[in-house]
């Protein structure tokens, strides 16, 4: 574990720390865009970032960067989040009439500055690189006189879903509510990018990363969690929310924690699930009708016992002439491409591969599973019922199960899968409405559980 750590409550520290040699902290590109016919149109710029630097402005259309041709966004963001500080930055855009190129430096993420937390930025070595931390603990007592904050803290690992999302975003979505609270009630929080992403160095890109290597970076967190000063290693739990609620069993049947607490997650093999996620979400989604969907699930099934089961590779299926369109539209085949729903194929055959009966029964400590009832993503209220029934057939009175009838996958107050969709689409989940209703579940159940 390298030992460069920058508090970022504390401004002599964080300035101190800036002179240690690493790593250089990523840059912020810092542009919202989309796509336009010949490359990514600018909606706005950020300040203090290298986006304003170049004195980019909205409507500029980035046609290249870094002399690379931008086509997408995927594109733009793979190329954008590979600068860090200071690291060189050529961009080429059109504005109006005219093609011009703007040259300067990348300007420095800042770190991230709390009212209620000490933030705390370290790195986990990890195969050949090392993965950026983020801890928040609760704020220092102002008479604490020797600096040294509260000891013995609980304390929570939050794992994400499937997502290449950094740690870095997380303020500006439902994990920072969520954090907030936790943080409020005398919590910290231990948050690990995953392979790649953020700060990270030396690691493969996380969309070509497999689940073991989510499995493995995650239960790096926990190591480097239960090595906290600060903590008390009797009371670490594990936090899982879609795709991290089944990374979290198998991360605590390796260790001892006090807890581990799950939302909206699968328990069946995946392939068993999607088939009934598509029944709910293809009539919501796309406007299918229910023969439609009928007909698209009898040949998917097909496709996703030989690609889940069998093992098959997307090639092989998508050269069967009768899956070859589905192949394309549904398991997203392009030529020279592992992408697939945002991951390497082989994510997806892995996590099918999981015995999740296995793992709860070997998780040996209580257990909280929460259900959304307008979670149109996790969209089977037989999941949360499997795993509260594994774990307490395995030990009795240790799994708890909420259902919260107004809760959607993204913790927002949607009263229906409808307008769970369109709260979604509208990006609400930033703008104010998070269902706290989560939140005082799970701190009903850590209270009674500490």
């Amino acid at each position: 574990m390298i030992k460069l750590r920058i508090t970022a409550a504390f401004l002599l520290i964080t300035l101190v720390a800036f002179s240690i040699p690493g790593p250089k902290r990523k840059a912020i590109v810092g542009i919202l865009g989309k796509p336009s016919e010949k490359g990514i149109r600018i909606d706005s710029v950020f300040a203090n970032s290298t986006a304003s630097s170049l004195k980019l402005k909205k409507n500029d259309i980035i046609i290249s960067f870094n002399n690379k041709e931008v086509k997408n966004m995927q594109e733009f963001f793979l190329l954008a989040s590979a600068i860090r500080t200071d690291d060189p930055v050529e961009v080429k855009v059109i504005r109006g009439s005219k093609t011009m190129t703007a040259k300067g430096k990348g300007v420095m993420r800042p770190f991230e500055i709390s009212e209620i937390a000490d933030v705390q930025y370290d790195w986990v070595t990890f195969k050949k690189g090392a993965l950026r931390t983020i801890t928040r603990k609760p704020k220092t007592r102002l008479n604490d006189s020797l600096g040294q904050g509260e000891t013995n803290v609980p304390c929570i690992l939050l794992i994400p879903g499937y997502g290449c999302g950094s740690i870095e975003n997380y303020n500006s979505g439902y994990n920072g509510k969520l954090i907030n609270e936790w943080l409020k009630n005398g919590y910290a929080v231990v948050t690990i990018e995953k392979s790649g992403m953020g700060d990270s160095y030396g690691c493969e890109p996380c969309t070509e990363a497999d689940l073991v290597t989510d499995i493995q970076s995650f239960d790096a967190g926990y190591k480097y969690m239960e090595n906290l000063s600060f903590v008390d290693k009797n009371k670490l739990y594990i936090w899982g929310h879609s795709m991290g609620g089944v990374i979290a069993p198998e991360i605590a049947k390796l260790h001892k924690p006090k807890g581990v607490m799950v939302f909206g997650t699968v328990f069946r093999p995946w392939s068993e699930f999607l088939l009934e996620m598509h029944r709910v979400q293809k009539p919501l989604l796309d406007n299918y009708s229910y023969e439609q969907t009928e007909d698209f699930i009898r040949l998917i099934q097909k496709v996703y016992y030989e690609f889940f089961v069998l093992k098959k590779t997307r090639e092989q299926l998508y050269n069967i002439p009768e899956y070859k369109n589905i192949v394309a539209s549904e398991l997203e085949h392009k030529a020279g491409s592992n992408n697939m729903w945002g991951r390497h194929w082989k994510f997806w055959q892995q996590i099918d591969s999981l015995n999740l009966a296995q793992s709860w029964e070997q998780t040996n400590c209580p257990v909280l599973v929460i259900n959304g009832g307008t979670d149109y993503e996790q969209c089977a209220p037989i999941e949360p019922i499997l795993i509260e029934q594994t774990v307490n057939a395995a030990r009795p009175g240790t799994a708890t199960r909420v259902q919260i009838e107004d809760l959607d996958h993204f913790m927002m107050k949607s009263n229906s899968y409808k307008e769970a969709v369109e709260n979604f689409r509208n990006g609400m989940y930033a703008k104010g409405n998070f269902n706290y209703k989560i939140t005082d579940e799970i701190l009903k159940w850590l209270n009674k559980n500490n």
